[in-house]
């Protein structure tokens, strides 16, 4: 997480702030949010345990405009 420069306060912006960018069915506790910095997307999932939330992994990667047009909710 500290490679990719990103810091706590920063997942919790993320988690408010971000848009859903799930790739695939995951359970239902758990959370794909992302946000935009630049080119580059920025990932963070979490679990729901019901008393916190537990991080599982945060990402980077570069998403075309098609791609990222597509991860926002719009049609392909």
């Amino acid at each position: 997480m500290f490679d990719l420069d990103i810091f706590l306060d920063d997942v919790a912006e993320i988690l408010e702030e971000g848009f859903d960018c799930f790739r695939s069915k995951r359970k239902k506790n758990i959370y794909e949010r992302c946000i935009q910095r630049g080119k580059t997307i920025v990932k963070v999932v979490v679990a729901d345990t019901g008393e916190h939330l537990v991080l599982t992994h945060v990402g980077t990667f570069t998403a075309s405009k098609r791609k990222l047009h597509q991860l926002k909710g719009g049609r392909k």
